[in-house]
């Protein structure tokens, strides 16, 4: 009789991030966080590093300005700044159990930045209408949680087999991909292509994400990308940037060989990724 032996659990992970102005821009409206936190502490994490799992939770998160050169960068980085606070007031000024549900808290922390950015959006003249992208993922417990509002993007490598795209673009021209009335060839060249249907903040009301959850495994990747990545690279690039790079990228990490060759591709718009590597 053969005994089964489990797989082993995910032990550490380790991240890279890059973002670029571009090559025409003289502004960056991306913004991107990582941050890890327990009970006792919340934390900011550096571009590159790796850390133990144990009982932390951590986050990735990018953001894509949308208000053009007024209020452009200020609405992504008024995206992701709450976010710290609200995880450090639901669980440590709140003394909440870490068992709550991500997926709910991930919902309700949309909704709150999204009150956020209209409030200031009208108390501002030089901010009207601002808004951002907002795509972010939440590891812990072997687990990725996702919010999603936008165009940027979440894909997930698995240990062994393709990269899939977690998230919907909320674009106009995808939304007519996705009901058939476009092919995916058009839509790259449609007008409708950058027209947002949901974003954090906007004149519209609150857009309820897309939220989701996936178990992760050893050897899996998650990578977090605006559309200045994602309009210039196909995934098959993507995916093979990151698990066989070329040889003339081999001294670059992950985020910076897809910023690179999103920047030598075309450049013309901000361009921001995060790696995520789950290791044993």
């Amino acid at each position: 009789m053969s005994s089964h032996i489990p797989p082993p659990s995910i032990q550490k992970l380790s991240w890279t991030a890059q973002t670029s102005p571009g090559r025409y821009r003289s502004k960056n409206e991306d913004s991107f966080l990582l941050l890890t936190f327990d009970m006792r502490e919340l934390c900011y994490l550096g571009t590159e590093g790796q850390a133990q799992l144990k009982d932390r939770h951590f986050i990735f998160a990018v953001s894509d300005g949308i208000g053009g050169a007024k209020a452009g960068q200020y609405a992504s980085q008024s995206t992701l700044k709450p976010i710290s606070d609200l995880i450090s007031r639901t669980f440590h000024q709140g003394k909440r159990d870490l068992n709550m549900d991500p997926i709910k808290l991930l919902g309700s922390f949309c909704e709150e930045i999204h009150r956020t950015l209209v409030r200031v959006s009208g108390n501002y003249q030089e901010c009207n209408d601002m808004g951002a992208t907002l795509s972010i993922g939440w590891v812990f417990d072997e687990h990725l949680y996702f919010a999603h509002l936008g165009d940027s993007r979440i894909f997930h490598i698995p240990d062994k087999g393709v990269m899939l795209q977690l998230t919907d673009d909320h674009t106009m021209a995808a939304r007519r991909v996705r009901e058939g009335s476009l092919s995916p060839q058009e839509a790259k060249h449609h007008a409708a292509q950058h027209i947002l249907e949901r974003s954090i903040g906007g004149d519209q009301g609150f857009d309820q994400p897309q939220l989701g959850k996936i178990p992760l495994s050893k050897g899996d990747k998650l990578i977090f990308a605006t559309d200045g990545v994602t309009e210039c690279l196909t995934a098959h690039t993507v995916a093979r940037l990151i698990l066989t790079p070329p040889s003339y990228l081999q001294g670059l990490n992950p985020a910076q060989r897809l910023v690179k060759e999103a920047f030598d591709a075309s450049g013309k718009d901000n361009i921001t990724a995060i790696i995520v590597d789950i290791s044993p």
